[in-house]
């Protein structure tokens, strides 16, 4: 499948994993219908709409990669946290907080690397510090927080990706 028939396909999907609600009937119908299309994606498009340049196809590359448990795409998706682009912040650090309860020994080292923590308001800095938390074994998610710039929640997202990654 190529990146613009999956956008046919889902329609305005992306825009539902801004802020995904997954007690809403209809969100849980338009998962149902991605979780639908898993035997027709594969890594390399997962690959491809991470690696783009807006947050649109990064938010549809995170969900392609956690539906196929591409576990191996996380140093891909810390840069997606390194050089941010609009809303993908807060999903980049929640998929790689699911990545590393999947998948511990693929998680990249985030020590080392340059990060420029103040950007969005401080959000690259705030995930940074809960993926640290995360790796440490000390996270713990306040029901209601939300990143700094876009208000995203960061459990709703960590749903999200649970969800995507679950075998039913």
């Amino acid at each position: 499948m190529t990146p613009e028939i999956l956008f046919q396909q889902t329609s305005d999907f992306y825009q539902s994993l801004i802020h995904p609600d997954l007690s809403d009937v209809d969100f849980q119908r338009e998962i149902e219908a991605f979780r639908g299309l898993r035997a027709e994606l594969d890594r390399e498009l997962a690959l491809t709409l991470i690696q783009e340049s807006n947050w649109r196809t990064r938010l549809l590359g995170l969900a392609v990669g956690a539906l196929l448990r591409e576990w191996t795409l996380a140093p891909v998706v810390l840069d997606l946290i390194r050089q941010p682009t609009g809303i993908s912040i807060v999903p980049a650090g929640a998929w790689l907080m699911v990545q590393h309860q999947q998948a511990p020994s693929l998680s990249p080292d985030i020590d080392g690397i340059e990060f420029n923590t103040g950007q969005f308001d401080g959000e690259v800095g705030w995930i940074l510090t809960r993926l640290q938390a995360q790796i440490d074994g000390t996270l713990t998610v306040v029901p209601d927080e939300v990143g700094p710039n876009y208000g995203q929640s960061l459990q709703s997202q960590l749903a999200l990706y649970e969800l995507l990654c679950s075998e039913n």
